[in-house]
């Protein structure tokens, strides 16, 4: 075989080895590998707000008439975002309202004790009675005279005897009453008065509770991201229902995920900026603000099919340097570059 026939057939091999050689070039993480110039790590990140999302719930069952908000409003913190149907809490307030004030005004009769008209009827009544058994035992002592000479029947005298013994209770009775006024109460019907006060204090406490769970309200500011339900929808306890969802977008963060073989260029503070597809060729400056302390597997993917999946990768959050111009939406791939 001639040389040009050799030539000829060593040149399909040779861009066939050279197709296979460049198929198979390790993947570099850096933008920039010009000598002199420092190398650059570009890694996957994401947008995502300082804390994460919140799903609403209700903490009791009912039915819901209201939802005020909807999907990308702004919320401020404790805004009501949703009504349950209240009609029974609040009849169960009502009620407890009105056993407190029964219990309060009979803690103050207790403490303050009897009126002064209270005090002179009871003791009007009491000098009553007396005068009362005081006539019956006049009378039976006259009855039993007249009955030993058999002036009048035994039974009459039996009758005025009984009548003599009850006049005589009911003037001690009546005594007794007037005396218990005229002490005031006591230290333990003062001291029960104010336990049925506090009782029912706690209750109303309850069923106020129970009212404030019928409305749905936003733990900080932050932005409605999904309104998960509908008007007419019933709630409960036992599986939770997320009614909308809402993210503080105030402050964003990115969290990338650097390449192992790269942590060791990552600190605290380091200054690096961030780029979308989105946005063509605008940076938005950021810097190092969290660090974690332990390698994973990738979770961000990019579009490189050269990208290894099992890559372990060590997560860190990227803090904007300000607010960025644009809205960046939650959520968004970008890529952080960071000077090695």
């Amino acid at each position: 075989m001639n040389k040009k026939k050799i030539l000829v057939l060593a040149l399909p091999v040779a861009i066939a080895g050279g197709w296979i050689a460049i198929g198979h070039q390790p993947t570099v993480a850096s933008a920039n590998t010009e000598p002199g110039k420092p190398v650059v790590i570009v890694a996957p990140a994401r947008v995502e707000p300082i804390r994460d999302p919140v799903a609403l719930a209700f903490e009791t069952n009912g039915r819901i008439v209201a939802i005020e908000v909807d999907e990308g409003d702004a919320v401020k913190a404790g805004q009501v975002v949703a009504h349950l149907d209240d009609r029974l809490a609040k009849a169960r307030v009502a009620g407890a309202e009105a056993a407190l004030a029964q219990a309060k005004a009979r803690y103050d009769l207790a403490r303050r004790g009897p009126r002064r008209e209270d005090l002179d009827a009871a003791r009007a009544e009491a000098l009553a009675a007396t005068a009362e058994a005081d006539h019956r035992s006049a009378e039976q002592v006259r009855s039993e005279k007249l009955g030993q000479v058999g002036a009048i029947a035994s039974s009459s005298v039996d009758t005025d005897s009984a009548a003599a013994r009850v006049s005589t209770a009911t003037a001690a009775a009546a005594s007794a009453r007037y005396q218990a006024l005229a002490h005031g109460s006591r230290i333990e019907q003062v001291a029960e008065a104010n336990a049925a006060v506090e009782a029912a204090t706690a209750d109303l406490a309850a069923t106020q509770v129970a009212l404030d769970q019928t409305l749905l309200k936003a733990p900080h500011d932050g932005v409605v991201l999904r309104r998960l339900v509908e008007v007419g929808t019933l709630v409960g306890t036992l599986t939770p229902l997320p009614v909308i969802s809402i993210a503080d977008l105030s402050v964003l963060e990115l969290r990338a995920e650097i390449d192992e073989a790269d942590v060791a260029a990552i600190k605290l503070g380091k200054a690096a900026y961030a780029t979308a597809d989105a946005y063509g060729d605008e940076k938005f400056p950021i810097h190092v603000s969290r660090i974690t302390r332990e390698l994973g597997r990738k979770t961000v993917r990019d579009d490189d099919p050269r990208a290894k999946v099992d890559t372990r990768v060590l997560e860190v959050v990227g803090r904007f340097d300000g607010t960025p111009g644009e809205p960046l939406p939650l959520g968004l791939r970008m890529y952080v570059h960071v000077e090695r």
